[in-house]
């Protein structure tokens, strides 16, 4: 009941319907802590980009949660597209002592060549940063191939979110978002509850985890296209 999505988005009743099954999602973000009790099973691999820094870390872990967590399991959340095959791409790493995550271009060109090798359905990019011209081809081919491209509006800057701007791209802010003009579609990202490493929970707040609702939502649509 905690979850803002369970009751504005009817989750349990969408789930009678479709949970994601036979939909794979690559989310490119920072390394996925697997072992979590409500990620363990739901994580179909892992691959990392990033050279170093092995630990696993908050952002992406979070991200998995919301997108993928094991519903029906008595403890935790319940991930928006449970039954989807998820992936993890490790492009970003955080900074030493807690601090913020950061990525490179090269790692990010790498995970999305990986998941168009992979031929992954829906790619979560809860990130934004400065424009980049093989990025942009890469996202461009994405979505000239049917995949569906979500990615996170630069709360701060939103009229110059990278990649979340680009033609094709699924644009997601959180409620803070709403007023603002945009092709940009709103989502929960307030005070959200999801997996953290070291099989702990908290809450988490910002377009990152909106984008990731989104990418649960369009897997459940695209099992029932």
């Amino acid at each position: 009941a905690a979850q803002p999505a369970i009751q504005s988005w009817h989750l349990a009743s969408l789930h009678k319907v479709a949970t994601g099954r036979g939909v794979s999602i690559g989310i490119i973000d920072s390394r996925i802590d697997t072992t979590h009790p409500d990620l363990v099973g739901q994580i179909a691999g892992s691959t990392d980009f990033v050279a170093g820094h092995p630990q696993a870390e908050r952002h992406g872990t979070g991200v998995a949660g919301i997108i993928a967590a094991k519903p029906n399991n008595t403890l935790g959340i319940a991930g928006v597209a449970p039954g989807a095959r998820v992936v993890g791409l490790r492009a970003c790493w955080e900074r030493p002592l807690g601090g913020l995550t950061v990525c490179d271009s090269l790692s990010l060109a790498k995970a999305m060549n990986f998941a168009l090798e992979h031929n992954i359905d829906v790619i979560n990019l809860s990130l934004s940063g400065p424009r980049d011209l093989l990025l942009t081809k890469l996202i461009g081919l994405a979505t000239a191939r049917g995949v569906s491209v979500i990615a996170a509006v630069d709360g701060k800057h939103p009229e110059a979110s990278f990649p979340a701007l680009l033609p094709g791209v699924i644009a997601v802010g959180d409620e803070r978002l709403s007023a603002r003009q945009g092709p940009v579609y709103i989502a929960p990202g307030l005070d959200v509850p999801t997996t953290e490493p070291e099989g702990k929970w908290s809450l988490v707040s910002g377009s990152s985890f909106a984008a990731a609702h989104v990418s649960g939502l369009t897997a459940l649509l695209r099992q029932v296209s």
